[in-house]
């Protein structure tokens, strides 16, 4: 099957979306510590942290929950709720948004219009997700949950919404919804997310690392690829 840039639009009544280098052209993390740096010095502790131990792990899906946490800790730094909130409200508002794939609110129209359910399913954390799913008018949001201690930020809830952990939120959103894996479709970019590939009924690798290009045309998987245009 050869690799497409426009996205079939399949019949399912929940479809569900990674968002980084899928729905957005960047990893959101990376664009969060580039606008972070020019107002906060800490942001570059955060970035070495980050290239250290993130993103590499990340993408070939070894990404531990302790590492992430200890990531988020780092991120926040003492913040509460809110005010990360505030901070990430700023960065969508002068950065963020600037990252949207156009392509990707022709694909998201074209589902609504046949009354599908749009699911934001991401290893970002829930308030950086919502930013996005708002914007590009998602139905629901998954993504990784926070901790907190005396209403500080301390870390990030089990399980991750990474991997495997990913399969295990997706299969409690869709029992809650009162519809099952197999009856959905996701669009992915990463290896990482091959557990839920899987489990769904169709598999979208949209803008694929090199490593899941390959498996999806061994198996047969629709490829689409908006960054050739």
């Amino acid at each position: 099957m050869p690799i497409e840039n426009t996205a079939k639009v399949y019949q399912a009544s929940y479809v569900f979306f990674d968002l980084d280098d899928s729905l957005i052209n960047k990893d959101a993390s990376s664009l969060w510590i580039k606008w972070r740096v020019r107002f906060d010095r800490w942001a570059i502790v955060e970035a070495i942290q980050a290239l250290a131990s993130l993103y590499r792990a990340y993408k070939k899906g070894k990404v531990s929950h302790w590492r992430l946490s200890t990531y988020y800790r780092t991120r926040t730094k003492g913040m509460s709720l809110d005010e990360y909130r505030e901070h990430i409200d700023a960065f969508f508002d002068q950065r963020g948004h600037l990252y949207i794939y156009p392509q990707a609110a022709s694909l998201l129209f074209a589902y609504r219009r046949q009354g599908a359910k749009l699911i934001l399913i991401t290893g970002q954390d829930e308030v950086m997700a919502k930013a996005y799913a708002d914007a590009l008018g998602l139905d629901f949001v998954i993504g990784n949950r926070f901790e907190l201690d005396a209403g500080k930020i301390k870390g990030l809830a089990k399980p991750l919404c990474y991997g495997e952990g990913k399969v295990e939120m997706a299969k409690n959103f869709a029992k809650k919804q009162g519809f099952d894996l197999s009856e959905a479709v996701f669009y992915s970019d990463s290896h990482a997310d091959l557990p839920l590939l899987e489990a769904v009924k169709q598999p979208v690798v949209l803008n694929p690392n090199t490593q899941l290009a390959e498996l999806a045309k061994q198996r047969g998987w629709p490829r689409v690829d908006w960054r050739k245009n």
